[in-house]
Parts: structure tokens; sequence; C-alpha cells
């Protein structure tokens, strides 16, 4: 009998064993399993941050001169409204009596937009909008500088900046301020996208 009572408590012995054993092994498929899924979390958190967050974040810089352009805006309207409206150019009546539009051409601007390093490009071209036929002659002799100053505007906004609708209107301003800037003349009257192909 005593015989009988050692070998159940083998028996049981055995197979607590065995127990501990397959819980251990249950236990390390568990640990490796959440392992594994908070790895795949912290790889979705950085795909996040680099192409959703950081993009974001580089559009802040757009902010100041979002900023800038809301300001002189608004100090322009108001320096309007007090001061006697300044006398501006005419533009040459065509017959008919419409007025002539001068308009010049600067077409196929192509850059990489930033942060895109290389794999999205932007086609564009322009019309500028001039209030006198000698300034229509000067842009077509200093029309590479323009260039330059065009690409380098444009090459300067990521792809979230050229495709919103108010930024488009940042851009076009500073596109207006600076080659009025590089012609020496406030006698650009507009700036128009002609085309804007975004691939």
């Amino acid at each position: 009998m005593a015989n009988d009572e050692e070998k159940t408590t083998v028996e049981a012995s055995e197979d607590t064993a065995t127990a501990d054993g397959a819980s251990a092994k249950g236990g390390k498929k568990k640990l490796i399993m959440l392992g594994g899924i908070g790895l795949v979390a912290v790889v979705i958190g950085i795909v996040v941050a680099l192409f959703v967050v950081k993009p974001m974040l580089s559009g802040s810089s757009g902010d100041a001169t979002e900023e800038e352009y809301t300001e002189q805006t608004e100090a322009s309207e108001e320096s309007s409204e007090h001061k006697a409206p300044k006398p501006k150019k005419k533009p040459k009546k065509r017959h008919g009596g419409k007025s002539e539009v001068l308009i010049y051409a600067i077409r196929d601007i192509v850059v990489n937009p930033a942060g895109t390093g290389g794999s999205r490009f932007l086609s564009v071209s322009f019309g500028f909008e001039l209030n006198s036929p000698g300034l229509e002659e000067e842009f077509a002799a200093r029309e590479p500088v323009v260039r330059d100053a065009l690409i380098t505007i444009l090459s300067s906004k990521t792809v979230a900046q050229l495709t919103d609708a108010k930024q488009k209107e940042i851009v076009r301003y500073q596109i207006r301020k600076r080659v009025s800037k590089l012609m020496g003349t406030d006698e650009l009257v507009g700036v128009y996208f002609t085309d804007f192909v975004l691939q």
C-alpha cells in the first residue's frame, strides 16, 4: 500500500511539473506576442511621426509668413481708409474703350517641393500683370533672375503648403513681393498661376 502511495505521489509530482512546463511555455509565447505587438505599435508611431506630424510642424514656418501677410493686408486696408487714395496709372485704352492688360508669362518652372526627397514635382507657369509697357521689356531682360526667385520660393514649400488654398495665396503674395523688389517697381499689378501640376 505504501508502494501505491509513492506511485501516486510520484505521478502527481510529474503532472505538476508537466503543467508548470506547459504554463511556462504558454507564458513565453504570450510574452513574445505582446513584445511583437509593442514593436508594431512603436513602428506605427514612428511612421505617423515622420509622415503626418513632421509635415504639419514644418508647415508652422509658413505661419509666420501667414501672419505677416495678414498684418500687411490689414495695415494696407487701414492706411487706405485714413489717407486719400493715390492716383493710379491707368492702362492705355484699346479700340472699343477696353483697357489694355499687359501680361508677361513665365512658363514651365519645375521644382521638387520641400520634404519630398525628389519623389514629387511641381510644374507651374505664371502670368505677371504689369502696369507699364516699359516693365515688360525689363521683365524680358531679367527673366533668369525672376525664374531663380520663383524656383527658390516654390522649392521651399511643402506639398501641404502648395495644395492648401490659403497657403497658395500666401505663396502668390511672397512671389509678388519678391519680384517687385527684384524689379525695383511697384507696378506689378498681379501674379497669376496659369499652369499648376503637382505630382
